[in-house]
């Protein structure tokens, strides 16, 4: 039997923070997120509302971004491709060693200690991303592809030690300078209302006749604005 709470509340208001995140201009440079339809099976990109009141439990994503082949090596034709799947365990419990299931793939190898062609570290993700949720691990995933320091765990010892050891000789910098946008949940949205038009009386410019050398000054007559006061009858009965 599913849980109401996990799936009218907490899936939903994960797809709107998902759908917004779609919509920031920086994000949506290098990343695509799509969604698995719960109802038929197909794959819709996170803009097209669910159909019916179940919202989706699997999202893909997909990033294009700069990353380093190997030492110096820069290429900017790498895409990586997540398949994310959502639980009731993973939302409910919001437990650093209870990340969401990421499957992965990518068509080359990253020189990254973090990633490679079938793999990526979610456990060092999940953590930094939990309390936010869903939206927050996309940028999270994001970031460690991009190397970004507070993602990047201190540790040589992993998938690719000299590719940790690189990261350490560029500064500890990520590849590209991209403003992930962490604050999301404190955006204000803005939005503009158009300013009513207030109907200003006419202006009449009478412009006495004159056969002078100076020019005569124009009368300007300026209608009375009219007001929505209400008009008053009265009406005098005769005795």
């Amino acid at each position: 039997m599913s849980n109401t709470h996990y799936e009218e509340i907490l899936l939903r208001e994960e797809y709107k923070l998902v759908a917004k995140l779609q919509k920031d201009p920086e994000f949506s440079k290098y990343g695509k997120i799509s969604y698995e339809d719960r109802n038929s099976d197909n794959k819709f990109p996170i803009s097209k509302l669910p159909t019916g009141t179940r919202y989706p439990e699997i999202y893909l994503v997909e990033f294009n971004m700069p990353v380093y082949e190997s030492v110096g090596r820069l290429r900017n034709d790498w895409v990586g491709n997540l398949i994310i799947q959502l639980s009731e365990e993973v939302l409910m419990d919001r437990k650093p060693n209870i990340p969401p299931d990421v499957y992965f793939t990518c068509n080359f190898s990253p020189f990254n200690n973090h990633v490679k062609d079938t793999w990526i570290c979610a456990g060092n993700a999940w953590p930094v991303a939990m309390d936010n949720g869903l939206w927050h691990f996309i940028v999270s995933l994001g970031a460690l592809i991009n190397q970004d320091r507070y993602v990047t765990a201190e540790r040589r010892e992993h998938l690719n030690p000299d590719a940790f050891d690189y990261w350490v000789e560029r500064g500890k910098k990520p590849v590209s300078d991209i403003k992930w946008p962490i604050d999301l949940l404190i955006r204000e949205e803005i939005k503009i209302t158009p300013k009513e038009k207030v109907n200003e009386p006419s202006k009449i410019v009478i412009t006495p006749k004159s056969n002078a050398t100076n020019k005569p000054t124009p009368i300007v007559i300026v209608p009375k604005a009219k007001t929505n006061e209400p008009e008053i009858k009265i009406t005098i009965k005769k005795k």
